[in-house]
């Protein structure tokens, strides 16, 4: 019997409710499965458990507004960094989609310099020019072919 077909997987890290509402329409009809982590503990426990279907990775940096516990509260992507590192496969995209003024910067240039192939993009923007996200999923579509058997 062949084994099924792994769907591929899109893991956004995500605190606001509106912006995972977007991403989930915006993917709505495609061949991608959206999973979500609204905060940094759930993020944690996701990258944990291993990058097994992770065709791409979407980062915002503050995580606070969504915290299930104290120590969430104080996490944020850049605490994330050294476990993306360690469990995601370079080949996996990342899109950088955070408001953030600083930290996207220096979270770009922490995974280029490992390998990853990095697009920084505001939020904002991706609302005002869709095609930019289209331009992302196309080249995550390109490594998730370049790695199935």
């Amino acid at each position: 019997m062949p084994l099924p077909t792994l769907k591929p997987r899109l893991v956004l890290i995500e605190d606001d409710l509106g912006r995972i509402e977007h991403f989930a329409r915006w993917l709505t009809g495609s061949e991608f499965v959206l999973v979500t982590a609204r905060s940094g503990g759930q993020a944690l426990g996701l990258l944990r458990h291993g990058a097994q279907g992770m065709a791409g990775l979407m980062l915002d940096h503050d995580l606070s507004n969504a915290p299930l516990t104290a120590a969430d509260a104080t996490l944020s992507t850049s605490d994330l960094m050294p476990l993306i590192q360690r469990t995601v496969p370079r080949c996996v995209p990342v899109l950088i989609h955070s408001h953030s003024i600083s930290k996207p910067k220096a979270m770009e240039r922490t995974l280029q310099q490992v390998g990853f192939s990095v697009t920084r993009v505001r939020f904002a923007l991706l609302q005002s020019a869709p095609a930019l996200f289209s331009r992302w999923l196309d080249d995550v579509r390109d490594a998730w072919e370049s790695v199935q058997p």
